[in-house]
């Protein structure tokens, strides 16, 4: 209770853009959670398979590839109140498209454009932060944005399972519809429940609109931070020529001990670490609400309880796992908890049966999560410093690029084979990337630590 009160406080002092950004992103995530349990039965209800989820998925991710770039040029040149704002319309606009088409090439079109906006908010999202705070505050407003988006989306997923039933209830809105609104709304009553629900979940995120407007305008702030900044572009510029040197010299004569000690680097190990990750979580995490509906009969309401369940636990054994750090030490914190979540997974995804799945959903997703923070520390430590802005492109690039491959396969495996071969899958590509892990820093985890 001292520390929520302590938190309470701390918000107050805040300055005023992170507050106003703080109350945004609560109700944004509010409808994200509802998006999240809700969008792909809507899809399978409008009569799609999960390949074309796969594709819908992968399209919006490239969108967003495709985008993060200029999505950084435009966030030092407008600011990040504006970019904020005309994210958000380009995302509303978007959204609205995916719920209100219904063919094919609409919906393709709409989750491109939907990547695009979402590309924008993950660019400005820590930068506005860290501008609009003191080195002080930071630590604070970082864990509170992170509490605030979990508990919003926790909401929301609750929420949003029991919207499509309140709407089901509803005779008026399930009967027949007056001639204007029958290319508006789908015409099965299953996809119009689903349908409606996610309209509701769009008027819920409308408001989010009104802090951002009321923020002040922080384009002199940025062009301070771009000014201040030209030191690392040059550093940036000589790190470039220098490894294009390095490439060069790699190929000449004996480059076999080279590759194979280039191979050992922490960079290579834990760059193929995101990559083997971010490939098996997309080949069933996108597919889970499909599964649990579809495959094992759970009603919406209950996946949403269910999912909200394993974001709360991954919560709180996201705030002991430095306790385990401490004790067992950070390669055993990171590996035990997620090689423990392999099994839980098959079990969850060969023995098809309700109860016991929905019992081992939240354990394994909290095993396999509550160390993400301690997995990033450890990511940067085992750079040299001045790289790790480098390390954390390549990391993020890794994951995010065979996520967005994962998540397109996946689709295209279950529609055509069944769910037990992704999950099968997903789990040996997990030992791929936590074996090369404890192979590699095995031995020490302290003395390699580059300054």
């Amino acid at each position: 209770m001292q520390y929520l009160l302590e938190y309470i406080r701390q918000y107050g002092r805040f300055q005023r853009n992170a507050r106003l950004y703080l109350i945004s992103m609560a109700l944004s995530y509010v409808t994200v959670g509802i998006i999240t349990v809700l969008y792909n039965l809507y899809l399978i209800a409008l009569g799609y398979n999960t390949d074309f989820i796969g594709l819908i998925l992968f399209i919006g991710t490239l969108g967003a590839a495709l985008t993060i770039i200029p999505a950084g040029v435009c966030v030092d040149r407008f600011g990040g109140k504006l970019v904020l704002i005309w994210s958000s319309v380009l995302i509303g606009f978007a959204g609205a498209g995916q719920i209100l088409f219904r063919t094919s090439v609409p919906l393709l079109v709409s989750a491109f454009i939907a990547g695009i906006g979402g590309a924008f908010i993950l660019v400005v999202n820590a930068p506005f932060l860290a501008l609009n705070s003191s080195e002080e505050e930071r630590p604070h407003l970082f864990s509170i944005n992170l509490v605030i988006m979990l508990v919003a989306t926790v909401v929301g997923e609750t929420f949003g399972g029991l919207l499509p039933l309140w709407f089901a209830a509803g005779h008026t809105l399930m009967g027949p519809l007056p001639a204007w609104l029958n290319g508006a709304l789908a015409a099965k009553n299953q996809a119009r429940a689903y349908q409606l629900s996610l309209l509701t979940a769009s008027v819920i995120a409308a408001p989010s609109f009104i802090p951002l407007f009321m923020m002040e305008d922080d384009r002199l702030l940025y062009r301070r931070q771009q000014t201040a900044t030209t030191e690392e572009r040059r550093h940036f510029s000589e790190l470039w020529n220098t490894s294009v040197t390095r490439i060069r010299a790699f190929f000449a004569p004996g480059y076999h001990t080279r590759l194979r000690s280039a191979l050992a680097r922490p960079l290579t190990v834990l760059t193929a670490l995101y990559a083997f990750q971010g490939l098996g979580a997309g080949l069933f995490i996108p597919y889970m609400n499909v599964y649990f509906v579809q495959h094992l009969g759970a009603s919406p309401a209950l996946f949403g309880s269910i999912d909200g369940a394993a974001n709360i636990l991954n919560a709180l054994l996201t705030l002991i796992a430095p306790w385990f750090v401490v004790r067992i030490g950070i390669l055993a914190t990171l590996l035990i908890p997620r090689l423990l979540a392999i099994p839980l997974m098959l079990v969850i995804g060969c023995v098809p049966y309700l109860p016991l799945a929905a019992g081992l959903y939240p354990v394994r997703q909290g095993l396999a999560d509550m160390s993400q923070g301690i997995l990033q520390v450890f990511s940067m430590e085992r750079v040299a410093r001045k790289h790790r802005g480098v390390a954390n492109s390549s990391y993020q690039v890794a994951y995010q690029g065979m996520w967005a491959i994962g998540a397109s396969l996946g689709g295209l495996v279950i529609q055509n084979v069944g769910y037990p071969v992704v999950f099968i899958s997903a789990a040996v590509l997990y030992c791929l990337a936590y074996l090369p892990l404890w192979w590699r820093f095995r031995l020490d985890t302290k003395s390699e630590r580059p300054s």
